[in-house]
């Protein structure tokens, strides 16, 4: 007879635990969908495609900072460091836990966002499913930022600003001069990835993470 696998059950429910105490930034990205979803059948009556299209321009970045503010309020704050470093779990991976658990939520919400707006013809500059990887895109670079930020202060102000910060440079300085989605995503997805990684090894040190703790 098959013994049970301990190690899958331990798992999910490490992961239920941490849902649980991040229901509100899961359903967030939801309820955002839903509010633009209802912004743009309210809209298609009584506007051109074209002025909701702006409109949609605008909404379409509400995820990305959201997705950043969220990474950085589940990533600081917490007291509970040493008593993390004292399992067999350790800080890294509740840390990488919660930013995995809110950036799925907020990459599934936006796909359906734009599966709604694709479907209501009112995604702006709409090149087909390609284009979806703008915003998703952009929800993987801030948070990948914003977790290495995370780790190296430990602090929820200065994580929230840096989210901001990602976000204006690639609303406003990067995305204007690179029209292609695929190029105008790939190389910054590659810098957040190897940034996340770069952080995930910094966080493995057990003393650091309780000592920069303490100092707060």
């Amino acid at each position: 007879m098959a013994k049970p696998d301990m190690r899958g059950w331990m798992r999910l429910a490490f992961v239920g635990l941490q849902l649980k105490r991040l229901y509100i930034p899961v359903l967030l990205p939801f309820i955002l969908t839903a509010g633009v979803l209802l912004a743009g059948i309210v809209l298609e009556g009584n506007w051109s495609s074209g002025r909701i299209r702006v409109v949609m321009m605008v909404l379409t970045q509400v995820p990305i900072i959201a997705s950043g503010i969220c990474a950085a309020f589940v990533l600081n704050g917490d007291p509970l460091v040493e008593l993390s470093e004292s399992t067999p779990t350790g800080w890294r991976k509740v840390q990488a836990t919660r930013l995995l658990i809110v950036t799925v939520a907020f990459l599934t919400a936006a796909g359906l966002l734009f599966l709604g707006l694709h479907m209501m013809r009112l995604w702006p500059r709409d090149l087909g499913w390609v284009s979806m990887i703008t915003t998703v895109g952009g929800i993987f670079i801030v948070n990948c930022l914003v977790f290495l930020v995370a780790v190296l202060t430990m602090s929820m102000p200065t994580s929230s600003l840096a989210s901001m910060a990602i976000w204006l440079f690639l609303c406003f300085i990067w995305d204007p001069y690179i029209t292609d989605p695929v190029q105008q995503r790939l190389v910054p997805m590659i810098i957040a990835a190897a940034c996340a990684i770069f952080g995930w090894k910094m966080c493995s040190d057990t003393e650091r993470n309780v000592v920069k703790v303490a100092d707060l």
